[in-house]
């Protein structure tokens, strides 16, 4: 009984500790808010800061609006209020330069093989941006200027962060007639998406919520220029498991805008012209809350439709992620069509509470209703910093 008794006394005190460590840590160090949002905490922790006025202050962070549990630094933000979309666009990228997508063998005198890019350094999944000091825009530039190397060329390289040169010995093909070095490379890509909102403050769009990148290397392109145009969906093949679907039809001649960035959070740049729609706020992450929402999207054809989906987990991390909370496709007539999230239709706008909370980024593999979105308040800040 007594051994009893001095283990419910140190649950007693043990208990209170655990409860504020865990709500210390349930509340972030900064937070970013829109103005007149209310500043709640998880675990119904508050704090009476006023968030009438834009700007950075220090407040107070309370358990049971009373235990001070830590002191934390908010920004507030102005309203911002965007055109939500939904609109199917074909999107095409030319890359800066020419990415490298194969590394190979090439056939020289005699039958002799040998490997010039490779055996110089050059890897999959490098940028050439010159040849012997001239700048390479495309393909055909890069082949014609190999050809006309005499055998030694000097490869610009963008590698990460690093700019690099080598020196690769140039094999003359007799099967071909040129110079060749081993190397297969692109310089541009095209697919379908959707646009996710236009920001009228200063006439830019944001899409997809996610990166283009290369299909063979897996590497976002870095973006030479690039064109977003009005998309005629014609059909889908439907979501099933281990097999995402995948939205299919034909670029129209209309230019929606200009890209200037393809980022790991979608793509951005100049709109040609902003509808004459009407304009939402732009939900704070904070805002973004568990339950009912609507999702914005063109999946047959007869233009931009809501349908139902849910909103069933949420990450409040600041990082610029594009899997920021997980959604389930509710609606029957969206899973008949498409069986739930296929691709395509990455970029779609998420309503909820007649507030932009975010985009679809990817569809789960194993299961098609579910798949991850972006906050918009991510993609909005990237539209502020488009010139």
């Amino acid at each position: 009984m007594v051994t009893k008794l001095k283990q419910t006394k140190k649950f007693i005190i043990v208990l209170p500790i655990l409860i504020f460590l865990a709500a210390y840590n349930a509340v972030p160090e900064n937070v970013t808010v829109t103005q007149g949002q209310r500043l709640d905490f998880r675990w119904g922790i508050t704090s009476e800061a006023s968030t009438e006025n834009t700007g950075e202050f220090d407040c107070c962070a309370k358990l049971f609006n009373f235990i001070p549990i830590k002191t934390v630094n908010v920004s507030v933000t102005p309203k911002f209020y965007v055109i939500p979309s939904g609109e199917a666009i074909g999107v095409k990228v030319y890359t800066d330069g020419v990415l490298v997508v194969g590394v190979g063998d090439v056939t020289g005198e005699k039958g002799k093989k040998s490997r010039p890019a490779g055996k110089a350094g050059i890897e999959e999944g490098d940028r050439i941006i010159s040849v012997n000091g001239e700048e390479i825009p495309n393909t055909s530039v890069f082949c014609r200027k190999i050809n006309e190397c005499d055998g030694k060329a000097t490869l610009g390289v963008i590698r990460g962060d690093e700019n690099l040169e080598f020196n690769v010995d140039a094999v003359y093909s007799q099967e071909s007639g040129s110079y060749k070095v081993g190397l297969w490379v692109r310089d541009s890509t095209a697919g379908i998406g959707t646009l996710t909102f236009y920001n009228p403050e200063n006439s830019t769009f944001g899409a997809l919520g996610h990166a283009i990148c290369d299909s063979d290397t897996k590497t976002i392109l870095t973006v030479g220029h690039g064109t977003v145009h009005s998309c005629r969906i014609k059909g889908s093949y439907k979501g099933r498991s281990g097999e995402p679907g995948e939205l299919y039809g034909d670029f129209g001649n209309n230019v929606l805008g200009r890209i200037t960035t393809n980022s790991n959070i979608g793509i951005y740049g100049r709109a040609e012209n902003i509808p004459d729609k009407e304009a939402v706020q732009v939900a704070s992450r904070f805002q973004v809350k568990e339950g009912a929402a609507q999702v914005i999207c063109d999946v047959d054809g007869a233009g931009p439709k809501a349908y139902e989906i849910e909103i069933t987990r949420i990450s409040k991390s600041p990082k610029l992620s594009n899997k920021c909370f997980v959604i389930t496709v509710k609606d029957s007539e969206l899973i008949e069509k498409t069986g739930g999230i296929i691709q395509g239709m990455s970029g779609s706008p998420i309503i909820q509470n007649n507030m932009l909370v975010g985009a679809v980024t990817h569809v789960f593999v194993n299961d098609a209703k579910k798949g991850y979105g972006i906050f918009a308040e991510n993609m909005l800040d990237m539209t502020l910093r488009t010139e």
